[in-house]
């Protein structure tokens, strides 16, 4: 089945068989955010996302976005659950966002949507990002897997990241800020994670 395909993506949910799925907030990501007062923040292909829920209860505006509907269900039901006014769950190909998300966002957040997608829609992937971050808005980017998990990788999802041939991709669109190689990333994951901070160019 095709991963542009939402219908891939939900039979791995509905069949539970979600290893990209932590089942935990991010430490490297929530570190980065956790310090900063009441921001408008965008989650692409967020999954089961407890990072939303996270920030949601710490005041911000998040915003999870995914095409499959079974992770959109659970967030809207967390959402009523907790009465969280400021969480906003969206289902949507990241590809296809209204244009009203132009220039609205404080930050985008990045997590293993980038190595789920078509390698061949990486150079589209930098195009939204910058398209729906406002001026100076900030891509907050865990990037996975940087080194080489298995001999089936570049089969994928999820697909190899080459961090150098990437960030090369968004140096038109944004100005580094930090790279962490050394992230705080869960143990599973340990030394195959990159954080990279980066601001759209004015």
């Amino acid at each position: 089945m095709d991963i542009n395909n939402p219908e891939f993506w939900q039979e791995r949910y509905s069949t539970n068989n979600t290893p990209w799925d932590t089942r935990t907030t991010t430490p490297a990501l929530i570190n980065s955010v956790d310090h900063l007062k009441s921001k408008k923040i965008a989650i692409l292909g967020c999954g089961y996302s407890k990072d939303s829920l996270f920030l949601a209860n710490r005041g911000h505006k998040v915003y999870p976005i995914d095409f499959a509907s079974k992770p959109i269900e659970y967030l809207n039901n967390l959402k009523k659950k907790e009465a969280l006014d400021n969480l906003f769950p969206i289902k949507e190909n990241i590809f296809s966002l209204s244009r009203q998300y132009s220039n609205f966002f404080d930050i985008v957040i990045e997590y293993t949507c980038f190595c789920a997608i078509d390698t061949e829609k990486r150079s589209q992937y930098v195009e939204l990002v910058s398209d729906i971050l406002h001026e100076k808005g900030r891509f907050l980017a865990l990037f996975f897997p940087t080194e080489k998990m298995d001999k089936d990788i570049d089969k994928g999802p999820p697909f190899y990241v080459d961090l150098d041939r990437t960030l090369l991709m968004f140096k038109n669109n944004f100005d580094i800020v930090k790279i962490d190689r050394n992230p705080n990333s869960i143990k599973p994951r340990k030394g195959f994670e990159v954080l990279v901070v980066m601001d759209k160019k004015c």
